[in-house]
This record gives C-alpha cells, structure tokens and sequence, in this order.
C-alpha cells in the first residue's frame, strides 16, 4: 500500500474513535454536519482527548465552525480540539485567529499486517476485557489527567466491533489496549496505556502484539493508529509507517 492510502487508515481511525468513545459515554453524543462529524461528551468538560472535530474539508469545518462552538458551549464542554492533516499548513492559523491554541503533533502510523514484526508474549498475563472501566482506569492513571477525565467519560461498551485487552502483573491489571475493527479490514489501536510502575517489561508492545494476532486471525490486512511523537518510535519499531504528521488546535475555556 502507497503512503496517502495508509494515510487515509489512520485519519478514518479518528472516525471510528470519534463513535465509539461517545458511545461509551452516557451523555455522550456525535453530531454530524455535511462533512464534518464532532464528539460531545460532557463527562470530561476538561479534556479534548474526547471533544474533537473531524472533517473532510476545511471550507465545511469553517461553515460549520459557529454551530460547533455552539453546540460545545451548550453541552458545557471548555475544551475541544481539532485534527487538522498532515501538510496542511494553513487550517491550524485560522483555528489560531478564533481562539484556538497548538495542543500537539499525533504521528498517523499504519501498516500491512505482513510489515509487522511482532514480539513473543512471552509470560505476558493478558485476557481480553469488555469493562470499559479498566481501560479508564489505567489510562487515566498512566498519562496522569485530573479527573473528570477517562474514568468519568467511559462508563458502558459501545462497540462489538472495538475488542478490549488487558495485562496483569501479580494478578493486578497494569496495561491496557483497544483494537477497533472496521469492514474494511483495518485494525485500529488506540487506549494503549501501561501504569508507572510496570514499564520496562514490555507489556505494551506485547499486549499490542496479541491484539493485532487476534485481530489478524479475525481477517484484519491492515492496522492503523495516531501516535505520540515518543510512541512513534516504539511502533515503527513494531513495522508501522510514519505516514504524516496531524495537528490537533485546542480551544479552552478555564474551568471554573
């Protein structure tokens, strides 16, 4: 597969996340305009980790921009953010002009399930989980976010397609990843978190390893996910491509 077609895996990817952590959430909600499609969840005001914006075109984001704004500001969310293309280097100035700040760089990653090169599990002590609370709980407490934040927004399963993995250590859940499965065959990650305490014994590389095994056994060719800039490097280890540097604009309210 080319670069743009890989491409085109990771930033649906958003899409599909966009649906399911919204669904996850019991007040939690999508809303669509022609070619546009946002996550509301209300359950973590503060955290535009859940509250994005998604869009085909940037002349159908800024029709719509006043709607979004609003609808954000209605359900009392203070934070949102944007995802913007790779190479695209003029939306994220305009974002800036109506309030909106830099919030990161996501690397989009996919890849052939024949480019990877998976690790052996080893001990690893992994089942598969269908409580969302746990993939909450461990993320909320790997990447340190003040609550309201994972727990809060993801209280039910929404999705049969979207399989959940776990990781123990003595018993006791220490990693977590998610694997969203489309009808295209894509195999999308993401939720991957590993507490503190349990790095360096490779639990999330291997525990990626059985979800995409799994997901590979179920006819998934491809996979794809969007990757911190010190993820990236771990997943190109595993054989995803660097297939594009995004950009997500945060717009945010101070919490009262």
């Amino acid at each position: 597969m080319d670069n743009q077609s890989l491409y085109r895996l990771a930033r649906d990817l958003l899409k599909t996340e966009c649906e399911f952590f919204a669904g996850c959430s019991l007040t939690g909600r999508v809303v669509r305009w022609p070619g546009v499609m946002i996550s509301v969840i209300p359950a973590a005001p503060d955290r535009s980790i859940f509250n994005w914006v998604i869009y085909d075109k940037p002349d159908l984001l800024f029709a719509n921009y006043d709607a979004i704004s609003a609808t954000y500001n209605e359900a009392g969310v203070r934070a949102w953010t944007v995802w913007t293309d790779a190479g695209d280097n003029t939306t994220g100035p305009a974002l800036v002009a109506r309030g909106h700040k830099p919030d990161g760089n996501p690397v989009a990653m996919a890849a052939p399930m024949t480019d990877m090169a998976l690790p052996d599990l080893g001990d690893l002590d992994w089942s598969t989980t269908d409580d969302i609370s746990i993939i909450g709980r461990v993320n909320d407490a790997a990447y340190g976010f003040p609550p309201p934040a994972f727990e809060a927004a993801l209280t039910r399963w929404a999705d049969a397609s979207c399989h959940g993995y776990a990781a123990r250590l003595n018993g006791d859940v220490v990693g977590v990843t998610l694997a969203h499965e489309d009808e295209n065959g894509d195999c999308g990650i993401s939720g991957v978190a590993t507490l503190p305490e349990a790095r360096g014994h490779g639990i999330a590389t291997r525990l990626l390893a059985v979800a995409l095994r799994e997901a590979q056994r179920r006819g998934c060719k491809t996979t794809s996910l969007q990757a911190s800039a010190l993820g990236a490097k771990v997943y190109a280890s595993l054989g995803y491509h660097n297939v594009g540097v995004m950009g997500m604009w945060e717009r945010r309210k101070p919490s009262s």
